[in-house]
């Protein structure tokens, strides 16, 4: 299944938005969805507050991450999130057949 590292920028860092992005981050943690996110939904890392801004980290993974429009845009709606930026990531195996692949194409051209 598509892995994805999820960046999500925060509205700002006050009690309340921390305090519900706890309150869902959390409840995904322990495999708890809202009813508008798919259940082939897998939180597989995070989530991560950083350091330096207003933003969230972690990875998912799921078949079609357009689902997950509607349960993103609610927290938009509700003033948790501003924004997101969804990044497909491969593991390092994949990144591997990637290299060979490559390695093998320097041979085709020549």
């Amino acid at each position: 299944m598509p892995k994805f590292f999820n960046e999500v920028w925060l509205r700002d860092m006050s009690p309340n938005t921390m305090q519900g992005v706890v309150d869902f981050l959390g409840k995904l943690r322990q495999g708890v969805r809202p009813h508008n996110l798919p259940g082939d939904l897998k939180l597989l890392a995070g989530p991560w507050l950083s350091n330096e801004e207003a933003k969230v980290y972690f990875v998912f993974e799921i078949d079609d991450p357009t689902e997950t429009f509607e349960a993103f845009a609610e927290r938009v709606a509700d003033g948790l999130f501003l924004k997101r930026r969804l990044t497909l990531i491969q593991d390092w195996d994949g990144a591997r057949r990637f290299s060979r692949y490559l390695s093998s194409r320097q041979g085709e051209a020549a």
